[in-house]
């Protein structure tokens, strides 16, 4: 399994007892629900694209082991995916040890969908009409080009390059023009879409 870190953090949440998606079975907006982590072979994505980001998953698994009285096999990992994986290729997979009625630990890590060789096309899709692009990833630096929907987009690189910042997404870009276009926050349906779709 390629699986990786970026953050590391505890996270308490409640939820009825084995299952962290709480009582309803709803996700957190931009999320898919939480699944158990014998289903990550089925899942289609891949995580863990640096050493810094393998180092980091170490450090959660060492945590997870470390940070409860509860008998190892007690705990049970789970993992979830960003809304950004299916629907641009690239986004964010959520990893965490929880014992039961909380989180001990969440790791974060880049992931990419499986089933794409390489992404170097998105569509715009936007609820506004329309994309602007900054030449940094925030409405304070230069606007450079506005694009409406059914325009196209390439990203800079494969996994896309996103910043969060201003409680928004941003994915580097290299056509049109070089810069930065937002893809929303995690909670609303996104700006850009994958051309095939």
């Amino acid at each position: 399994m390629n699986i990786s870190a970026i953050a590391l953090s505890s996270l308490a949440v409640l939820a009825n007892v084995g299952n962290p998606n709480g009582i309803e079975n709803k996700p957190e907006p931009g999320w898919s629900l939480w699944r158990v982590e014998e289903e990550v072979k089925n899942a289609s994505f891949s995580s863990g694209f640096s050493n810094l980001e393998l180092g980091g998953y170490l450090n959660f698994e060492n945590a997870c082991k470390t940070s409860s009285e509860m008998a190892q096999s007690e705990i049970k990992y789970w993992f979830r995916l960003s809304d950004r994986v299916n629907r641009i290729g690239t986004g964010k997979a959520e990893f965490g040890c929880w014992d039961g009625k909380r989180f001990l630990h969440i790791h974060t890590s880049t992931a990419i969908k499986n089933s794409l060789e390489n992404v170097d096309c998105l569509r715009v899709k936007s609820s506004a009409g329309s994309v602007l692009i900054w030449s940094e990833p925030t409405r304070r630096s230069r606007l450079l080009r506005v694009i409406g929907n059914g325009k196209t987009v390439k990203p800079s690189y494969f996994p896309a390059t996103i910043s969060d910042a201003e409680n928004l997404s941003w994915v580097s870009i290299s056509s049109p023009v070089e810069g930065w276009v937002s893809d929303g926050s995690m909670k609303d349906e996104g700006n850009l879409r994958l051309c095939i779709h």
